[in-house]
């Protein structure tokens, strides 16, 4: 149950390799299709044949990057990894002239084609986006061109792979009771609460934050690149910002990002309020950031692997069928890599390719913590086997906007059940404090992130210098207006943007977070209440995929994030929860 099983991909590295080899001809054939595709016939036989390579690509792709973030220090399936990206680069390149092909014949007759052949309706919203870039859309010979810097884009996430993790040391500490550990990016923040004294959580965290203080340079300057990659972009494609050219291909209005960050901004009185409460009862003198790890009761309970699956099936007793039902599959053996490894990739995800069922990938440590991811990770695989049932391949990659909705869906049923079952006032206490830290995580700490991204894109855009002094002091002011905190006062904590993967991996991807947060809130609350048609609407989401707009699919689930009042209702949530926890500390 603990490991993957890769088998339904390839059975070896040397099956994968002679597939490799089929790579480039399919490319080739699909880039002989410049200039025919006004033909109907031509047309219809690319988008066969584009199905096929697509396929084709998510089989050889899901078998080398799974196989490569299962251990990034194997040298040999990493430089597979690399060769990946490379076709990936070719395949962007040779068919760098179909959008303008399309553009140029023009949206009248593609949608006439669409029409003529049942096969080709699917494709009828993905020619709705690209028509509504159209004036992003350039000339044949301005794509080719861009299309040739394709390969660069991977650079960025490589170096910051290979600066993090790969060529990065973990650190061994001595405690003030003479015990060693070695620190690990993977358990760090489970350690700082079971070291004795201030000091050692100090040792702890500084361990951890070593190689972003020691590497700041290089981090600042693999960030760059990815801010200077993205300025290339927009300038090129005629955006006006980065996050502009971020968000419309999903038709998101920049106006979502503004009025989140805005609404988050202005709740650093609630923040700071519960920054206070713990610091009280935690009887700190100071209150330092990876203080949050820190619990306010006593709680020695450890949830293995099989515990927290049970306490998830619970969970979800009484629930609609059809729902628990894909919550189960998504958790079947061989699809869930459990536990921390040496070079494994740090964090969770699910990777869900069409045609395959989702892998999950996991670094569980027996907390609390991991319980919850548990269940985030099965709401992104649920989700992809819904959506997979229902759709096409053409419509059945679903946005990270939609998905994080059923993740943090997820998170509201397991922690409804664990609250309702709690039989104790620590229990009662630390599942507020859970709730609480929920709010903090996932909508204010993500949205703090998301505001850093957009000012340092403003520097760029300014054309002001991307140093590491540049990109700390966002970070100091930003740190310093939501919890009243001195982060400077912290050896390393400073550099905590190169602590933040998707900043290099993903850039304006952590914002969904919270917009997701938000709707997945309010879609919870109806389910919960039982609001007639509730489920019915958060499934079919589910099952819409990528067959409209992100912020469509969310409002015909019950939640509107085009209104400031959606998000500014977190904050009273996180009011009253913030109560209640005062009311039981008090008791």
């Amino acid at each position: 149950m603990s490991k993957w099983d890769l088998s339904p991909f390839y059975p070896n590295l040397e099956a994968w390799e002679k597939d490799l080899e089929k790579l480039s001809p399919m490319i080739d054939e699909l880039a002989s299709f410049k200039g025919k595709l006004s033909d109907f016939e031509s047309f219809k036989l690319f988008h066969e044949k584009d199905e096929i390579l697509t396929k084709f690509i998510y089989r050889l792709y899901g078998y080398i990057h799974l196989n490569s973030d299962l251990n990034l220090k194997d040298q040999l399936k990493s430089s597979k990894n690399q060769q990946m990206m490379i076709m990936f680069s070719e395949i962007s390149q040779k068919t760098s002239f179909v959008s303008p092909e399309f553009i140029s014949i023009g949206k009248e007759k593609i949608m006439s084609f669409l029409e003529k052949d049942a096969s080709l309706k699917p494709y009828k919203f993905g020619f709705e986006k690209l028509f509504l870039q159209q004036s992003h859309v350039l000339s044949d010979d301005k794509e080719k061109l861009l299309s040739n810097f394709g390969g660069m884009r991977s650079i960025p996430s490589s170096l910051y792979q290979g600066l993090a993790i790969i060529d990065a040391k973990d650190e061994e500490i001595t405690l003030s009771d003479g015990t060693k550990k070695t620190v690990t990016l993977s358990n760090y923040r489970s350690l700082i609460p079971e070291v004795p004294t201030a000091d050692d959580r100090k040792k702890v965290f500084e361990a951890a934050f070593k190689r972003y203080k020691e590497n700041k340079t290089a981090f600042a300057a693999t960030y760059n690149l990815v801010l200077q990659s993205m300025k290339a972009n927009y300038k090129a494609r005629g955006y006006q910002s980065a996050v502009e050219a971020a968000l419309f291909r999903n038709n998101i209005p920049v106006d979502v990002y503004k009025n989140l960050m805005d609404a988050s901004f202005e709740s650093n009185a609630s923040i700071q309020r519960y920054i206070k409460l713990r610091k009280k009862h935690l009887k700190l003198d100071t209150y330092h950031t990876y203080d949050r790890f820190l619990t306010l009761v006593k709680d020695d309970t450890k949830y293995d692997f099989e515990q927290s699956l049970s306490l998830w099936f619970n969970a979800l007793e009484g629930m609609d069928p059809e729902f628990v039902n894909q919550q189960h599959v998504a958790l079947e053996t061989g699809y869930v890599d459990v536990f921390p490894g040496d070079g494994k990739r740090t964090g969770a995800y699910s990777s869900g390719l069409y045609g395959f069922h989702p892998y999950i990938l996991l670094n569980h440590d027996d907390t609390l913590d991991s319980v919850f991811t548990l269940a985030h990770e099965c709401g992104h695989s649920a989700h992809t086997l819904f959506s997979q049932a229902a759709q096409p391949m053409a419509t059945s990659d679903y946005t990270i906007f939609v998905a994080e909705v059923a993740s943090t869906f997820n998170e509201h049923i397991l922690l409804d059940y664990l609250v309702k079952n709690a039989t104790t006032k620590e229990q009662k206490i630390a599942l507020l404090e859970k709730a609480l830290d929920g709010f903090m995580s996932t909508f204010f700490r993500q949205t703090l992130f998301a505001t850093y991204e957009y000012k340092a894109n403003e520097l760029v855009e300014k054309g002001m210098p991307v140093t590491d002094q540049a990109l700390s002091q966002i970070m100091i002011d930003l740190y310093k207006h939501y919890y009243d905190i001195d982060i400077t006062a912290e050896e390393g904590k400073q550099y905590v943007w190169a602590y933040i993967p998707h900043l290099f991996h993903t850039p304006f991807y952590v914002y969904q977070y919270a917009t997701s947060y938000s709707a997945s809130l309010k879609i919870y609350e109806d389910v919960s209440s039982r609001v007639e048609g509730a489920m019915n609407r958060f499934k079919s989401m589910l099952k819409s995929g990528g067959s409209d707009y992100p912020v469509n699919q969310v409002a015909a689930a019950g939640a509107d994030l085009t209104d400031k009042e959606t998000f500014k209702a977190v904050t009273k949530r996180f009011n009253s929860l913030l109560d209640q926890l005062e009311k039981a500390l008090e008791e």
